[in-house]
């Protein structure tokens, strides 16, 4: 009994050592919830410029987000000072920031999963069926985005699918691929680079004369090593022929079996 006291102790010494900063800088457990926070405050605003169209708008945002951890901007400053001085923990941080956002993307992905099989009918609708966010770093599972949908009652000869998404921290090239996959084993497909960071996105038009029986697609990140790749606002929308933008298909290529 004794000894369970003593090792008890002994953790919760460890832990209080760890998150142990000066009584100027906001602790890394609190600064690590505040930067997830405000990473996805400002996805928020990125993906709807339209509401927060001016900076105070923002700024009120932000302070909100501040608020919420009972901190100030000048607390924020002080303690990114601090940690820019003492980089080993502020990759501890960074790598629990990590944690925290894909915690939260797991949360998302039961709900998101449970509706994959659902047909949407509708000459343009966003058919991408998995999670919105993510961060991707060398402790991830993978560093591979991928989707398949097989066909549904919806899909139409001639359709178009253009996946699209923000990117940030993104230092290398990484590579994109999409997939129409037809009845007689035909496979129609467009590989493009990703470089650099903000919106993205690849297109890929299929058969007018052709209903494809698959749409799959891959992103293969080249990520940083002692940082994350972030995706955010993952969409894959799916319209219907339009004859004006058929004239895509000359980029793509086949494979015949």
């Amino acid at each position: 009994m004794r000894r369970s006291v003593i090792a008890l102790s002994a953790a919760a010494m460890l832990v209080a050592s760890c998150n142990r900063v000066p009584s100027h800088v906001i602790d890394p457990e609190t600064m690590a919830q505040l930067l997830a926070d405000r990473y996805v405050a400002e996805s928020v605003v990125d993906y709807n410029q339209q509401t927060w169209r001016t900076d105070s708008d923002r700024v009120a945002l932000r302070d909100a987000v501040y608020a919420r951890h009972g901190v100030t901007q000048a607390d924020v400053d002080t303690s990114f000072e601090w940690y820019g001085h003492n980089m080993a923990r502020y990759m501890e941080v960074s790598d629990r920031t990590i944690a925290i956002l894909e915690e939260r993307l797991a949360g998302s992905d039961s709900r998101l999963r449970a509706e994959r099989s659902m047909s949407v009918a509708g000459d343009s609708v966003d058919v991408w069926p998995d999670a919105r966010y993510y961060a991707v770093s060398r402790r991830s599972p993978t560093r591979n985005i991928t989707f398949a949908l097989d066909a549904d009652e919806n899909r139409e000869k001639g359709d178009l699918y253009t996946w699209r998404l923000k990117v940030a921290n993104n230092q290398t090239e990484s590579a994109w691929t999409m997939v129409a996959e037809y009845s007689d084993s035909t496979k129609e497909y467009i590989a493009e680079k990703i470089n650099g960071n903000g919106w993205r996105e690849i297109s890929l038009q299929t058969d007018s004369t052709r209903t494809a029986v698959r749409i799959y697609g891959s992103l293969m990140l080249a990520v940083p090593e002692r940082a994350a790749v972030w995706l955010d606002s993952v969409s894959l929308v799916r319209n219907h022929l339009i004859p004006d933008n058929y004239s895509k298909r000359y980029r793509q290529r086949a494979i015949r079996k």
